[in-house]
């Protein structure tokens, strides 16, 4: 069976977030009904009103509410809850594109993977679902989580994977609660952990870019809130690569490299950078992230890091920052 989790939260009521609610519902029904049995788990993440399912099919949806935890409470919620061997995360606001799962699923199964990742694609549609015309989806060889991370810049977003429920129920996974960056915490762990990894680019996931959200919000209260949030998925990453130490982890280690340049690099276009990257630095230096292991590394990562160390190097690197932003 497959599981497809939907965290719903609609703190003001807004018929527009439950509209959108449905075309998601939508889109998971017309993928996988007629090829595989499964379930939709719609969590209620503290939102005061329920959602109507008016028009949908709802024999096999199960509508959990629970107190606002945030995403990641949201999810880990319905892990707890689901039936099904392959689990999906789908945000309540995107879909995903027609007839784009099952190819996925089924080399999941036909390779015996315990993860496969796909293609997300970027859109502003806010209403319907496109229906891009691609080419059959190409697979590369399985491989180990280690390997693809030592391989590439990895996407943290967990919404992009269909992750067998052994591998979240053996190795304990789990979301942080209450934060934000709460998949670049999960997703190297799950990643890492991963004995056979598939992947394709084929775009199966649409991910609804709109003002208002907490990705593109500027506030300073929430740009300072995910700053933190990301120092605490950082050391619990570090946490977890010291407990697994006598496997090979060059791939986490890349990841978790990344995400402190990223952390350092969205400092960098904030107007009160100065103070802010100073701080940064030093909590990166404690958890001996800093400075930056770049050995091996892409030329243009290794400027980065050599700059980010001089006085002189951080204001260079703001006004490219501000130019390229």
């Amino acid at each position: 069976m497959i599981s497809v989790i939907i965290p719903y939260y609609n703190q003001d009521g807004n018929p527009a977030t439950e509209s959108l609610l449905g075309r998601a519902i939508r889109s998971a029904v017309s993928n996988l009904e007629g090829f595989f049995p499964y379930e939709i788990l719609v969590i209620n993440d503290g939102s005061p009103s329920d959602p109507s399912f008016d028009g949908i099919e709802t024999a096999r949806i199960k509508y959990f509410h629970r107190p606002h935890g945030r995403l990641g409470a949201a999810r880990n919620y319905g892990m707890d809850n689901v039936s099904g061997s392959i689990v999906l995360f789908l945000d309540a606001d995107d879909y995903y594109y027609p007839g784009s799962l099952v190819p996925c699923i089924r080399k999941m199964i036909d390779t015996g993977a315990d993860l496969l990742g796909f293609g997300m694609k970027e859109t502003r549609n806010m209403t319907g679902i496109d229906n891009p015309r691609y080419e059959e989806p190409v697979f590369e060889e399985p491989v180990t989580g280690n390997r693809y991370m030592s391989r590439h810049n990895l996407f943290g977003s967990a919404c992009r994977y269909l992750i067998s429920v052994s591998l979240i129920r053996e190795n304990e996974l789990r979301f942080m609660e209450n934060a934000f960056i709460e998949d670049e915490e999960f997703t190297p762990r799950m990643v890492w952990l991963s004995r056979r990894f598939v992947n394709t680019s084929f775009p199966v996931y649409a991910y609804c870019i709109h003002p208002g959200t907490i990705t593109t919000s500027s506030s300073r209260t929430l740009t300072d809130e995910k700053a933190a949030h990301t120092l605490i998925a950082l050391r619990h990453l570090v946490s977890f690569r010291n407990e697994h130490s006598d496997c090979p982890h060059d791939g986490l280690d890349k990841k978790i490299n990344y995400l402190s340049l990223d952390l350092l690099r969205r400092t960098l276009r904030r107007k009160e950078w100065k103070e802010v990257i100073i701080q940064q630095k030093e909590a990166l230096s404690h958890m001996g992230l800093f400075p930056l292991q770049d050995k091996g590394y892409p030329l243009g990562f290794r400027i980065y890091s050599l700059l980010l160390r001089s006085h002189a190097g951080l204001h260079i690197l703001h006004m490219a920052e501000l130019f390229c932003k």
